[in-house]
């Protein structure tokens, strides 16, 4: 394989590594404000918790981060 190709497609592989990571903190900010919202309008923490698969307190802690981070 021509080292030129390899570099070219090395190159679009850590572009689209990035352009994925950047979807996923997104993703992952949005998420954090969904469940921060739901308890902010009365969705309790257990149904949170049942609703996104995460334990009750690793929800607690997800939101709390949120809103230190605010």
């Amino acid at each position: 394989m021509d080292p030129r190709e390899v570099r070219a497609r090395l190159d679009a592989a850590l572009r689209e590594r990035e352009a994925a990571r950047k979807a996923a903190d997104a993703a992952e900010a949005e998420f954090r404000e969904a469940m921060r919202q739901a308890l902010a309008a009365g969705v309790t923490v257990t149904e949170v918790a049942e609703l996104t698969g995460y334990h009750r307190n690793s929800v607690r802690r997800i939101v709390d981060s949120t809103d230190e981070q605010e």
